[in-house]
């Protein structure tokens, strides 16, 4: 036990002794929902289930646009931490995988996994100017180049 003097000489350089336990940060665990098809891995926030037709249309460009070799869909959802990296684990392709697309609001995505950071399908629909950064962000991944 601290005497009284060391507490206070604490407490005013900004030192706590004891937290609320209601504060405790606790790892803030969510889902992510990932949409692969050929090489480009797309990350979300929701299923791409549940997306609309015009946002499934334009996703499909996207992916499209900077394709490679075909291959098999594959989607699901993760756990995530916000503390913590994706795990490269959860993809068994990735050596395939030319680009991350991340349509949500997640940066805790390797280097190694190229991501490119864009608004949501939703947002882009909304402001068709959305769609010029994350084109020209692409344009060095089409093939072709």
């Amino acid at each position: 036990m601290l005497s009284n003097k060391s507490q206070y000489i604490l407490s005013k350089i900004g030192i706590p002794l004891f937290q609320d336990v209601q504060n405790l940060s606790v790892n803030d665990e969510s889902s992510l929902h990932f949409f692969q098809k050929d090489n480009i891995l797309t990350l979300h926030a929701n299923s791409v289930d549940e997306y609309s037709k015009k946002e499934i249309k334009l996703l499909e460009a996207i992916i499209k646009a900077i394709q490679g070799p075909s291959s098999a869909i594959t989607q699901g959802n993760i756990v995530i931490s916000s503390a913590k990296q994706l795990d490269l684990k959860n993809f068994s392709e990735l050596s395939e995988i030319k680009a991350t697309l991340i349509f949500c609001n997640f940066d805790l995505c390797p280097n190694s996994m190229n991501p490119i950071k864009s608004p949501s399908l939703q947002e882009m629909l909304n402001d068709p100017s959305l769609k010029k950064d994350l084109w020209k962000k692409l344009k060095p991944l089409q093939s072709g180049q």
